[in-house]
């Protein structure tokens, strides 16, 4: 996992590999907090943002390690948009397979202010946005220099 912070914006680089879905999470988390992101908005992100990486390691690239998504946060007063990208193949949902799956696209609608999933034939690019609700959203915290990120 590689990135970097510019200001108010956090990319992270993630390979297909599912065992990195945790340390992502908390990097973002992390990331949030330092920012002044209420706690219920913190949770609602990684939900989302995490449902968007998995789906994306999974049907994506369907766990191959050479695949990379690419998490790109920012941060813009009260409103949180993220974008989560991949370059691994699109698969268009059939509905009709009769698992209990699928359910991805229903949680990140909820938890999410908005939720675009725009798949082509060279990748994927799920768009979020959530307006945040919590006190200091955007001050940094007394411990939340760049250098520590």
């Amino acid at each position: 996992m590689t990135g970097g912070t510019t200001g108010r914006v956090l990319t992270i680089d993630l390979p297909a590999d599912p065992g990195l879905l945790a340390p992502t999470r908390e990097r973002l988390r992390d990331w949030l907090h330092a920012h002044g992101v209420d706690e219920w908005d913190v949770e609602t992100v990684l939900i989302a943002t995490g449902e968007a990486c998995a789906n994306a390691i999974e049907h994506g690239y369907r766990f191959a390690p050479e695949g990379i998504t690419t998490v790109q946060v920012e941060l813009r007063d009260d409103r949180l948009e993220i974008e989560v990208r991949d370059q691994g193949g699109w698969r268009p949902t059939d509905g009709g397979d009769g698992s209990d799956r699928g359910r991805g696209r229903l949680i990140m609608a909820r938890v999410m202010d908005e939720a675009t999933i725009v798949g082509t034939p060279d990748g994927t690019c799920v768009r979020l946005a959530k307006r945040l609700i919590g006190h200091g959203v955007g001050k940094p915290t007394a411990a939340s220099s760049e250098d520590q990120l």
